[in-house]
């Protein structure tokens, strides 16, 4: 018996071995059926100077993306105003909450009504964004914390909230139609540690299967949360070659 304990260890070590080698199980494919296949490309935070600096190249290539703002008070009338020409490019202004906190901590952790929450995190800063013009209608959860009870709280406010897949099941963040209202964001900065190609393999995914892949960045080619510029134009660079659409995070999320 001791033998047979110690032989269940040593394969359960190998397969524990392996799993961290080979990235662990990891799933590409989904079935879908999008008139055109494409991608949701993210960008979380306030990040607006560094947004605003590469909005030529996001230009150059006709790629559309959607930002999902948080800390919308601390922003200076500069930054408001570059957000503005963002949006007046095509691209969606989302939201990211008033100051950036723990969803799932607030409510569980330290006790909090969701009402609260709602009224902490997503009342305030959402009614200044609308005074200033810009009307946000899709949600990214901070650190991607959720749960479908907060999730129906936030769908009073928006069409659709938007977490993190930090599987290896990728077809979480592949949707198989325009009509979603939660989505599941796959990191693509540096930090994630993705691969390029894990990254090819699931823009092919997208292509063979008409679906939509939701890809997650923070900052562009700066700081210590970003995607690189290589990276950025290998996504753009599939998504024009294979005549893929850019999408909007509303867009993909039809009632």
């Amino acid at each position: 018996m001791q033998y047979l304990n110690r032989s269940a260890s040593v394969v359960f070590i190998i397969i524990g071995l392996l799993a961290i080698s080979t990235g662990g199980c990891k799933k590409f494919e989904k079935a879908g059926n999008v008139a055109q296949p494409g991608i949701v490309l993210t960008f979380d935070d306030d990040r607006v100077d560094n947004w605003y600096k590469y909005l030529p190249l996001l230009d150059s290539v006709g790629a559309k993306a959607t930002f999902y703002i948080s800390r919308y008070h601390n922003l200076s009338p500069q930054k408001k105003a570059k957000l503005a020409v963002i949006r007046n490019h095509g691209h969606e202004i989302a939201y990211h909450s008033t100051n950036h906190l723990n969803m799932m901590d607030y409510v569980y952790k330290y006790k909090h009504p969701i009402e609260e929450l709602i009224q902490k995190e997503v009342e305030p800063d959402l009614l200044r964004m609308r005074q200033d013009g810009f009307n946000p209608v899709t949600f990214a959860y901070p650190f991607g914390a959720h749960n479908p009870i907060i999730d129906r709280a936030l769908k009073k406010y928006f069409k659709s909230v938007r977490a993190l897949n930090g599987s290896f099941d990728f077809t979480k963040s592949l949707v198989s139609s325009t009509h979603n209202d939660v989505l599941y964001g796959l990191g693509i900065d540096k930090k994630s540690g993705r691969s390029s190609a894990d990254i090819i393999k699931i823009l092919h995914s997208v292509k063979n299967n008409s679906t939509i892949a939701v890809f997650v960045a923070h900052d562009i080619n700066t700081g210590g949360l970003c995607i690189s510029i290589e990276t950025l134009k290998l996504v753009i660079g599939f998504v024009k070659a294979n005549n893929f659409r850019f999408y909007t995070a509303a867009e993909i999320s039809e009632q």
